[in-house]
C-alpha cells in the first residue's frame, strides 16, 4: 500500500467541502488559492520547509493546507516565539530558519534566501514547536501517518460527525488545537477556530447550538463555567486537553453544559494517544501500551503504528516505541491516570540530585497539587546555582520544608532540600502546559 502523502491531506479535507469559521477553504479568490499560486512563483519545492509566521486561526489552517498542496512542510511558529529562540530550539545549522520561505499574518509570501531541505522530511507533514514546559522549544516531526493515526483517535473519541461543528478556541500552533482541527477536518466537520477572547462568546455559541462539540484546555473549561446560560441547547460532546482536569473542575462543567469533559493525553512527538472519561483515558487505535503493565505504577512507555519521527536534531530514524517520560498508574481495567512527570537527576553545582524523589516526596503533602523544579544561577555570582521547589497549592512553605526535610534524612543518597516557594496557581501556558520561563521570572522576583 502506497503511504500517504501531504497533497493527500488537503485532497481529503477539500472533497468534504467543510467550513472553516463559516467559509469554505477553497472557495472561490480565497487565501488559499493566492498562497497556492503564490507558493510556486516564490520558488517552494517539494519537501521544503515553509515557516508560518504568527498566523493563528482560520489563517494559519489555510495557510498550513496551501504548503502541504505544494508538497511542503510547515514549520507553525506562535506569535510569542522570536524568530532567533525557535531557530535555537530547533537545534538549527548555522544558517537558522531565516533563510526559510515564509507567510506572513498578513499572508504574503516571503521567498526563501537559503534552501532549508532535509531528506529525512519525505514523509513529515507538519514540524511543530514542543510547548517548552521542561526546557527550550525544541523542533518536533510529526509524520503524514502520524497525522492521519492522530485524527482517527479524536474522531472515534469524540465521535465526530460530518453534520458536527467543533469549536477549537486554544492556540492552533500548539500539537492539541492543531491535532483536534485537523481532526475535525479530515473527519468532514465544520470548524470554529476563533481564538478565545471571552468565554461568553464561546458558550452563547454552545447555549444557541451553533457549534456541537467543544475542545478547550482546563483553563478555557473554568471560564466557561461560569457563564450564564442564555439557551437551551447544550454541545454533544466535550473534551479537555493539554492539563490535568480535576474532578470539581468536570462537575461544575457536567452541571453547567450537561456534558462530561472527556480527557485526553499524547505529546507533540505523538499527537492524541489515549482517549477516555476518566483518567488521561485509554490508548486511540493504533497504540499499545507496553509499559506498565496492568495494575502496576511506572513510565508510560507505547507502541505506535505510525511511526514517531522525533526531534529534527535527533538521528535516529523513525521509531515504533515512544518513551513518554510521564509517570501513570495503570488500573487493571485497562484506564490510565497520570501521576507526574519523570524527571532525570538535576545538576546542582556540578553534581546530580534525585530530583524526582524530592518531587514525589512534595506530592505526597496534603494540599499540594503540582510541583515544579528549577535550578538556577544566581544572578549576582553566576557560578552558584541555587534549587526551588515552585508548589501550587495551600500548604504553608515551611510545613512542606520540614516535611520534606525529615522524609529526604532517611534516603539512601544525600539529597540536597530545595527552597520552596508556594504559589496559589502556576503559571501556564495557553495550552495549559506549566510555563517555564514565567516560573523563572516569577522564582526570580519573589526567591531572592
Amino acid at each position: 500500500m502506497t503511504a500517504p502523502r501531504r497533497p493527500d491531506l488537503v485532497a481529503r479535507v477539500l472533497d468534504h467541502r467543510v467550513r472553516v469559521d463559516g467559509e469554505r477553504v477553497d472557495a472561490a479568490e480565497s487565501a488559499f488559492h493566492r498562497l497556492t499560486e503564490a507558493l510556486p512563483r516564490a520558488g517552494v519545492r517539494p519537501g521544503d520547509i515553509v515557516v508560518l509566521d504568527g498566523l493563528h486561526g482560520r489563517d494559519l489552517i489555510v495557510a498550513a493546507l496551501a504548503v502541504w498542496q505544494s508538497d511542503a512542510v510547515p514549520l507553525p511558529v506562535p506569535p510569542q516565539v522570536p524568530e532567533a529562540g525557535a531557530a535555537e530550539a530547533a537545534g538549527a545549522r548555522g544558517d537558522g530558519w531565516e533563510g526559510a520561505c515564509r507567510i506572513t499574518r498578513t499572508l504574503s509570501v516571503l521567498p526563501a534566501t537559503t534552501a532549508l531541505r532535509d531528506d529525512r522530511l519525505a514523509t513529515t507533514a507538519v514540524l511543530h514547536l514542543s510547548s517548552g514546559s521542561t526546557d527550550r522549544p525544541k523542533v518536533v516531526r510529526r509524520g503524514v501517518a502520524s497525522v492521519f493515526q492522530d485524527a482517527e483517535g479524536y474522531r472515534q473519541g469524540l465521535g465526530l460527525r460530518p453534520d458536527d461543528r467543533v469549536a477549537v478556541p486554544v492556540p492552533l500552533a500548539h500539537s492539541f488545537g492543531w491535532g483536534v482541527t485537523v481532526a475535525a477536518l479530515l473527519a468532514g466537520c465544520d470548524v470554529d477556530v476563533t481564538p478565545l477572547v471571552r468565554a461568553g462568546t464561546l458558550a452563547r455559541k454552545a447555549d444557541a447550538g451553533t457549534v456541537s462539540v467543544l475542545a478547550v484546555t482546563p483553563p478555557v473549561a473554568r471560564l466557561l463555567v461560569e457563564t450564564r446560560r442564555t439557551g437551551s441547547a447544550r454541545p454533544r460532546a466535550a473534551m479537555a486537553g493539554a492539563g490535568p482536569v480535576p474532578a470539581e473542575l468536570d462537575a461544575a462543567f457536567r452541571d453547567r453544559f450537561g456534558v462530561p469533559l472527556l480527557r485526553g493525553y499524547g505529546s507533540t512527538e505523538t499527537g492524541g494517544t489515549f482517549f477516555g472519561d476518566r483518567g488521561i483515558g485509554r490508548p486511540v487505535p493504533g497504540i499499545d501500551v507496553l509499559a506498565p503493565s496492568p495494575g502496576e505504577r511506572g513510565e508510560l512507555v507505547l507502541r505506535s503504528a505510525a511511526p514517531v519521527e522525533g526531534r529534527l536534531d535527533d538521528e535516529r530514524g523513525p521509531l515504533s516505541e515512544w518513551h513518554t517520560g510521564d509517570i501513570v498508574r495503570h488500573d487493571s481495567d485497562g484506564c490510565l491516570y497520570f501521576e507526574e512527570r519523570a524527571r532525570g537527576p538535576l545538576r546542582l553545582n556540578g553534581t546530580f540530585i534525585k530530583a524526582d524523589l524530592t518531587q514525589r516526596l512534595l506530592r505526597r503533602v496534603h494540599g499540594v497539587r503540582d510541583v515544579f523544579l528549577l535550578v538556577l544561577p544566581r544572578e549576582d555570582m553566576p557560578e552558584f546555582e541555587d534549587f526551588f521547589a515552585v508548589v501550587e497549592g495551600g500548604a504553608p512553605a515551611a510545613d512542606l520544608t520540614a516535611a520534606l526535610t525529615a522524609a529526604l534524612a532517611g534516603a539512601e543518597a544525600e539529597v540536597p532540600v530545595p527552597r520552596v516557594l508556594v504559589c496559589e496557581r502556576l503559571p501556564r501556558t495557553t495550552v495549559g502546559k506549566p510555563d517555564r520561563q514565567a516560573l523563572i521570572d516569577w522564582v526570580r522576583r519573589v526567591g531572592v
